[in-house]
C-alpha cells in the first residue's frame, strides 16, 4: 500500500516557474489549514499566516525579495510571521511550513522557501504586509503550479547510511 504522506515527501522539490493560473479556494484553504493544523511545543501557535494572493501585490512583494523574485508570478505567497517571544518560533513555523509545502504539492501545487528571519531582508516585506512590531517575518513561501513538469523524486541526496545511525552515531542504520 503507498504512503501519500512518505511520497510527497520522496516527490517533494522547489519550484521557482509557475504557470499563470490561479489557485482553487478551496486548495488555498487546505494549505492554509495544513499550517494552522501543525503540531506545535506547548500549543503556543507562535505564528501568523498572510495570504498574499493580488497580483500587484506579489509582484511588488517579488522585487523587495532578494532570493526570491519568482514570487512576482506565483499563484499565491503565504508569508509566514512568527511571535518574536516565542522561543520556539522558527521550529514551530517551519513545521507549519512544511505541512503547508506537503499538502500543496500533494495536490500539484509547487512551492520553495523565501527568506530566513536571521538572515535579514524580509523587513520591507513585513513593513508591506502591516506586520506588528512584535511579529518578525521568517519566510515567504509561493505557491502555483509548476510550470514545466519536473522530475518528482529525482533528488541528490546522500545515502541513508551516510545520514542514519543504528542505536549509537556511527553503527550503520541498515
Amino acid at each position: 500500500m503507498t504512503n501519500p504522506v512518505f511520497e510527497a515527501v520522496r516527490t517533494l522539490l522547489a519550484v521557482r516557474e509557475y504557470q499563470d493560473r490561479a489557485i482553487a479556494e478551496d486548495t488555498v484553504r487546505r494549505i492554509v489549514e495544513a499550517g494552522r493544523l501543525t503540531a506545535s511545543s506547548k500549543n503556543g501557535q507562535p505564528w501568523h499566516f498572510v495570504v498574499v494572493r493580488q497580483r500587484q501585490n506579489l509582484r511588488e512583494i517579488g522585487a523587495l525579495a532578494r532570493t526570491g523574485p519568482y514570487i512576482a508570478t506565483a499563484g499565491m505567497a503565504i508569508a509566514v510571521a512568527i511571535e518574536k517571544t516565542s522561543a520556539f518560533g522558527v521550529s514551530d513555523a517551519s513545521r507549519a511550513i512544511q505541512s503547508m509545502m506537503l499538502t500543496a504539492w500533494a495536490e500539484g501545487v509547487g512551492s520553495n522557501w523565501v527568506g530566513f528571519v536571521h538572515f535579514g531582508g524580509l523587513e520591507a516585506i513585513a513593513k508591506k504586509l502591516g506586520l506588528p512590531d512584535d511579529y518578525d517575518l521568517l519566510a515567504v513561501i509561493p505557491f502555483g503550479y509548476p510550470k514545466r513538469a519536473i522530475g518528482k523524486g529525482q533528488k541528490n541526496r546522500k545515502p541513508l547510511r551516510d545520514v542514519a545511525s543504528s542505536e549509537h552515531f556511527g553503527t550503520p542504520f541498515e
